[in-house]
């Protein structure tokens, strides 16, 4: 997917904290390459949260991110995200390395993760690191894309799943279509 496609979805102004609603895993690499790669031409520093590093590392560079280029200059890290750790334990320690990034000369952090399943385990889990992750880089110059996939729900279930996704990222979901990445944000009732 090219940058200017996710490019587009960043251009609004504040957009923080963003979802992709992604219909396979397949997708997951493609879309989180090339907002990587925006970051990195935005002079961010860059930070990937993995359940399986050594995969994500090379389905990211099979998608065209320079991973060990951007490593070696210190501007990306890939962590292993530790499913048992406290929901807050993983804000805390990119804090450190946001700020670390900011004395160095750098715009903020640009951050994902692997993708959150469907199934309901590991979309709890995503909850409690969510709210976190706001609670800590709220008015920080943090910009987040938090891929879930919806393969393998059914209609309704994957509609409801959109919906608590919503809910998550007041700031917008994006949804991958044959048109580019389109931008779904909340009503704000007025």
């Amino acid at each position: 997917m090219p940058d200017k496609e996710v490019g587009a979805a960043f251009e609004s102004g504040a957009c923080s904290h963003l979802a992709v609603v992604l219909r396979s895993e397949a997708e997951f690499a493609p879309v989180v390459a090339s907002f990587y790669s925006l970051g990195a031409k935005r002079g961010a520093w860059l930070a990937h949260r993995a359940v399986r590093v050594d995969d994500d590392r090379k389905a990211l560079n099979d998608a065209g991110l320079d991973v060990d280029g951007l490593e070696s200059e210190g501007r990306l890290v890939v962590e292993a995200l530790d499913l048992d750790e406290p929901p807050d334990a993983l804000p805390g320690r990119l804090e450190a390395g946001l700020n670390a990034a900011l004395d160095r000369g750098l715009t903020g952090l640009w951050s994902s993760h692997t993708p959150v399943g469907p199934g309901p385990d590991s979309f709890e889990l995503a909850t409690a690191i969510e709210g976190a992750w706001e609670e800590r880089f709220r008015g920080r110059p943090v910009v987040t894309l938090c891929p879930y996939v919806i393969e393998g729900l059914d209609g309704a279930g994957a509609v409801d799943r959109f919906a608590e996704v919503s809910e998550l990222h007041e700031e917008g979901v994006l949804v991958p279509s044959r048109h580019g990445l389109q931008t779904f944000r909340q009503s704000t009732g007025d």
